[in-house]
């Protein structure tokens, strides 16, 4: 990575950026606005969780992805109730 402190400053970065994607955020709008409040030296992290940061920014919240997620469980569901009828 270049140097000792490069890993785990990418491992943090990494694990942000996973946040966002599980949380189905636009990830470089809550990437920046994390740094961003850090760099001011925010004292409300909680604000910053992804969860609610979602809550106070739902214009960056990717509704298809949601969508896709929806239609994911329904087929999952489907099939189990296909396997648990054929038995």
């Amino acid at each position: 990575m270049g140097s000792s402190e490069a890993g785990p400053r990418a491992a943090i970065l990494f694990t942000i950026l996973a946040g966002a994607k599980r949380h189905r955020l636009e990830p470089w709008a809550y990437v920046r606005e994390v740094l961003l409040r850090l760099s001011t030296c925010e004292t409300d992290l909680e604000a910053l969780l992804p969860d609610r940061w979602a809550a106070s920014h739902p214009e960056f919240v990717l509704e298809h992805r949601l969508d896709e997620s929806r239609r994911k469980a329904a087929r999952q569901k489907e099939k189990r109730q296909r396997r648990r009828a054929s038995s």
